[in-house]
C-alpha cells in the first residue's frame, strides 16, 4: 500500500477519510499533505465520535497548521437520514473542493457496497480511491462499482510486514485501489 500512497500523495489536496476511527490515516494524509502542499482539507467520517473524541484533539496541534479538519460523526451509506450521509452529498455540500484532487479512504468493516452506493458521483471524477475489503464475497460487488465506471483498480493483498511478520485477521482483507493517471487529476 505505501508504494502506491507515496504515488498518489504528492498530488492531493483534499482526504475524505470513511471509516476514521482512531485518526490513524487521518493524521498521517495530513502530514502528507503539509509537507507536500503546505495547505489542505480532511474530512473524517466517524460515527462513533462520542465514543471516540481523541479523533479530533489533534487538529489543534501546530504540527497540522495550515490543514482544516471537518469531523462528521455520521455513518456513511447509500442513502442520506438524520444518521446518515452518501459520499456524493457530502461533496456536493462542499463547492469549494470541486477540481480539488480528492483521495477516497473506505475502511467501513463490511458496509463498503453501501458506502460505494452512495458515491456513484464521486466514482465517475477522476479522483483516487483505497477501499479496504472485509471478505472476499464483498470483493466482486466493489470491483463492480469500479468496472461500471470505468475506473482501472488494482487489487492488493494484506502483505506481511518487513519487521513484524504476517497479520493475522478473522476474515480475509484485501484493498482496492485506483490506479494513478496523472492525465485525469
Amino acid at each position: 500500500m505505501n508504494p502506491w500512497l507515496n504515488q498518489i500523495l504528492p498530488d492531493i489536496e483534499v482526504v475524505f477519510d470513511v471509516g476514521a476511527n482512531d485518526g490513524y490515516f487521518t493524521y498521517g494524509c495530513a502530514k502528507a499533505i503539509k509537507r507536500y502542499h503546505k495547505l489542505g482539507h480532511i474530512i473524517a467520517f466517524e460515527p462513533g465520535l462520542g465514543e471516540q473524541t481523541a479523533l479530533s484533539i489533534p487538529a489543534t496541534w501546530s504540527d497540522y497548521a495550515g490543514i482544516s479538519f471537518e469531523f462528521i460523526p455520521l455513518f456513511v451509506g447509500s442513502i442520506s437520514t438524520e444518521s446518515t450521509i452518501t459520499l456524493d452529498k457530502a461533496y456536493e455540500e462542499r463547492p469549494s473542493l470541486y477540481g480539488k484532487p480528492l483521495l477516497i479512504k473506505v475502511d467501513v468493516e463490511g458496509s463498503e457496497v453501501d458506502v460505494l452506493k452512495g458515491g456513484t458521483g464521486l466514482i465517475q471524477k477522476p479522483h483516487h480511491w483505497v477501499v479496504e475489503v472485509h471478505g472476499d464475497h464483498l470483493l466482486d460487488p466493489v470491483l463492480d462499482f469500479f468496472n461500471k465506471a470505468k475506473r482501472a483498480v488494482d487489487i492488493r493483498l494484506l502483505q506481511p510486514h518487513w519487521l513484524l511478520g504476517s497479520e493475522s485477521r478473522t476474515i480475509k482483507t484485501s484493498w482496492v485501489t485506483t490506479r494513478p493517471d496523472k492525465a485525469n487529476v
